[in-house]
């Protein structure tokens, strides 16, 4: 109707709009507050963006008013800023994992970018107007943009920590999809039992919820484990040795090692890409290890391998580790359980002078009788475990990277910084 005015208008601007789109796309955003920026130097830029857990990266991109749907230098300039900016920040705060080269599109992946010009002289390819040309626009879009992302990185740590952890998952999803022909078939809740590791003392309860699978150390522990056990409800699987570090193989190389292979038949709900959570067919998976050092080392290459190729089992609360005690102390009438030295001088501290104790130091679960080791670390009532869990993904990501990587250089430095706490070994 001529005489009558519509004015459409978002107060919130481009990170109104930004919002619109994220709901769109059904997105899962990785950091708590997109970043966003509104700056005039020649020419004005806005921009509001964030990283989202889906693969797509998606940049919304207008100049003038006009949508370029086919970008342009605006967007070059764009990638440019945040390209540098990144890679700036991870050298800053040395988060470059080992052995893992982070391309461009993987500190994209997951993006959904608003991203708006006012240019003096706009030149565009074509009647349509869908691509910007201005070879100067690049260089400055790159310049307004980098120098307060890369400031909004440093002030921001939790969100920029977020943003490289999800380049680094994208990275090492991009290396698994090249591996994918190797990955095993997946196994039922239901699978036979004729296809489960011969090692496997399985229980008879078929319901995931409330069945546990013990991973131990040795064939010794895991004979005691499988007379101490209740058979309804807890399966037992021995571990031959120290199994195979993930973090240095292929997942060829992997799949190919028979304990490890074991360990993803007996679970059933496959691995990377693939896992099924729905198909685990235990919902907790014990590491139980002897209490020393060597027993530590097994259980770290079994989180290591856990982590990387089937993180879900952490992430959803399924995997713990069994704190078998490693000094039983008589003291009079009382019967104590120590997990090391320092609980053990804890209780010795707490005994009446006059009690004399007799003290006991186990030197693997093998030494223990099936009934001891069940009152101690299998019953659901007395036991003790360890929630495995995932505080600090940036942070574990680099650990991993560092202590069980290729490069012994990581290793050296962190054993060299904390050599002076190393009081007592076990060689």
């Amino acid at each position: 109707m001529r005489g009558t005015r519509h004015e459409l208008q978002h107060a919130g601007g481009v990170l109104d709009y930004l919002s619109a789109v994220i709901k769109d796309a059904q997105a899962t955003p990785v950091i708590e507050t997109p970043f966003l920026l509104e700056r005039q130097n020649g020419i004005s830029v806005d921009v509001a963006m964030t990283w989202t857990q889906n693969v797509r990266e998606r940049v919304t991109s207008f100049v003038n008013g006009i949508p370029t749907r086919d970008g342009g230098t605006h967007e070059q300039g764009l990638r440019d800023a945040l390209n540098k900016s990144l890679r700036s920040y991870i050298d800053t705060h040395e988060l470059k994992p080992k052995n893992l080269t982070l391309t461009a599109d993987d500190l994209r992946e997951g993006l959904i970018v608003i991203l708006s010009l006012r240019v003096p002289d706009p030149q565009f390819q074509g009647q349509t107007k869908d691509r910007l040309t201005n070879t100067e626009v690049r260089g400055a879009v790159d310049s307004i943009v980098r120098a307060v992302f890369e400031q909004w990185l440093h002030e921001n740590r939790s969100l920029g920590d977020a943003i490289i952890l999800r380049a680094i998952q994208a990275a090492r999803a991009r290396i698994a999809s090249k591996q994918a022909a190797a990955t095993v078939r997946r196994k039922s809740a239901t699978s036979t039992r004729l296809n489960l590791p011969g090692k496997l003392a399985d229980c008879s309860s078929k319901d995931p919820g409330e069945c546990e699978l013990f991973l131990v150390e040795g064939d010794s522990a895991g004979g005691s484990a499988k007379q101490a056990r209740d058979r309804k409800t807890q399966a037992i699987l021995p571990l031959r040795g120290k199994v195979l570090n993930a973090e240095q193989a292929t997942l060829k190389k992997v799949l190919k090692n028979e304990e490890l292979s074991n360990v993803v038949t007996a679970l059933g709900c496959g691995l990377g890409a693939d896992i099924r959570l729905d198909r685990l067919r235990y919902s907790r998976i014990i590491l139980l290890m002897d209490a020393d050092s060597d027993g530590h080392h097994i259980a770290t290459l079994l989180l290591t391998f856990f982590y990387r190729y089937m993180a879900p089992l952490i992430e959803h609360g399924h995997v713990f580790l069994a704190l078998p005690p490693l000094y039983r102390i008589h003291a009079g009438k009382q019967l104590h359980w120590a997990l090391d030295d320092a609980d053990r001088d804890r209780i010795l501290g707490a005994l009446p002078p006059r009690v004399k104790p007799e003290i006991t130091r186990f030197k693997g679960l093998g030494e223990m009788n099936p009934k001891t080791l069940f009152e101690t670390t299998l019953d659901p009532e007395k036991r003790r475990l360890e929630l495995v869990s995932l505080a600090e993904p940036l942070a574990a990501e680099l650990m991993i990277s560092d202590l069980m990587g290729k490069e012994a250089s990581k290793r050296y430095k962190f054993i060299m910084e904390r050599a002076e706490h190393a009081d007592v070994l076990d060689i």
